[in-house]
């Protein structure tokens, strides 16, 4: 099983991930995953979307773009492709209705996003969503495969930590 750290900010996690390829022992593989925070449009790779969103943001030494992955636009776009546990999770109250019925859940504005999640969620049982309160719990509990099958994105991490495996 893979082990995942949450590094906070994207630029904490991009100095973290250099740093962990840096140390990695022959057996490793590092695998950095982030927000792009907006669309990536067209064919380009992980890192070349990075270097030109996050202009310091350099391939480093030994890593391919199996190296880097990319929640599009952010992590909750992957809770639309759920609804069932995200009403779960948010018990009595959530308001299904106030998120896109969208199957493109990657193409969604990041602040149509926070917006719907938020609709959705103002009056549920655990309140309004917040990604420090809610998110890693909630990822946790997602269907791997309706991720999958609604985010190109997610089935690429996927299929590159199985080929790795």
């Amino acid at each position: 099983m893979p082990r995942i750290i949450a590094c906070g900010d994207r630029g904490r996690a991009y100095d973290k991930f250099c740093t962990a390829q840096r140390k990695a022992q022959a057996d490793e593989f590092i695998v950095l995953l982030v927000d792009s925070e907006e669309g990536v449009g067209g064919d380009i790779g992980p890192w070349a979307f990075l270097k030109r969103r996050d202009n310091n943001w350099n391939k480093p030494v030994g890593t391919s773009d199996d190296n880097a992955h990319l929640m599009v636009q952010c992590m909750e776009a992957w809770f639309l492709a759920d609804h069932d546990t995200l009403a779960q999770f948010f018990g009595d109250d959530f308001n299904a209705n106030s998120l896109p019925n969208r199957s493109d859940v990657e193409n969604i504005p990041k602040s149509d996003l926070y917006d719907a999640l938020k609709r959705a969620t103002r009056r549920s049982r655990k309140g309004e969503y917040g990604k420090g309160r809610h998110s890693f719990d909630l990822l946790a509990q997602l269907d791997p495969q309706k991720v999958v099958d609604a985010s190109p994105y997610a089935k690429r991490l996927v299929d590159t930590l199985l080929a790795k495996s």
